[in-house]
């Protein structure tokens, strides 16, 4: 079994419609000594539409690389690309799989998010995402697998899969990929609001009433609700 850590970068938002811009991934194999990446790929995908500037200051992917003419593939060529580094038994890895996965329905396999593992197991966290999680755990980035030489940066696509495979090896010191799996799935109890008039506060010490308001609104996350009724069905 091996893990294939992913990225993907995008034209935009799924919901809005966006499209697949670039892919890269790890494959990472234990062979005894710990997890560790045993190959890397990288590629732009040909895309000609128009890329959300919000998409677009976090990337900074410009529309030229992704043609032809620059090297960039269709998108069924990187998605064969990439099936020929999976096999049956291996799980797919991303920091935020809920937002990868939309873009690449093509791979069956299960998933692990870094991102809710991160939640559940560092719960203490100042924040989940790939680079506050990277500089809080004082993890740096390894790009030594790649092949390819060239200066990448936070938000291009492997320098991201070797931040999320970086956080991935510290959880899998202690855990196994079956349990990085099952925590995926599971919905996390939060400690404290992160946001409104109670950010910071620890639920338990936030008013009910507001507590049972705040359960009524639309559009909560399964974190949230999840910790609303343990608080307000206890």
């Amino acid at each position: 079994m091996n893990l294939i850590v992913l990225d993907t970068e995008t034209s935009d938002l799924p919901e809005n419609g966006g499209s697949l811009m670039e892919l890269a991934w790890f494959v990472m194999g234990n062979e005894g000594q710990g997890w560790k990446p045993i190959a890397s790929h990288e590629t732009y995908i040909q895309y000609d539409g128009p890329i959300n500037p919000m998409a677009q200051a976090s990337h900074h992917i410009r529309a030229d690389q992704c043609t032809a003419a620059k090297g960039a593939v269709p998108k069924i060529s990187a998605i064969a690309r990439i099936q020929t580094d999976i096999e049956s038994d291996d799980f797919l890895v991303a920091h935020n799989k809920d937002f990868d996965s939309k873009f690449l329905p093509e791979l069956n396999n299960p998933w692990i998010c870094t991102y809710r593992c991160a939640k559940r197991i560092w719960p203490e966290a100042p924040g989940y995402s790939n680079q506050v999680l990277r500089y809080w755990l004082g993890i740096k980035p390894d790009l030594s697998i790649s092949t390819q030489y060239r200066m990448r940066m936070p938000h291009q696509a492997l320098y991201d899969v070797a931040t999320t495979a970086g956080l991935l090896q510290r959880m899998l010191e202690k855990h196994t990929p079956q349990e990085l799996y099952e925590f995926t799935g599971k919905p996390v109890k939060l400690k404290t609001i992160n946001f409104g008039k109670h950010k910071g506060t620890p639920f338990d010490q936030v008013p009910r009433d507001y507590l049972a308001w705040l359960r009524g609104q639309q559009n909560l996350d399964q974190d949230l609700k999840f910790t609303l009724d343990s608080i307000l069905q206890s």
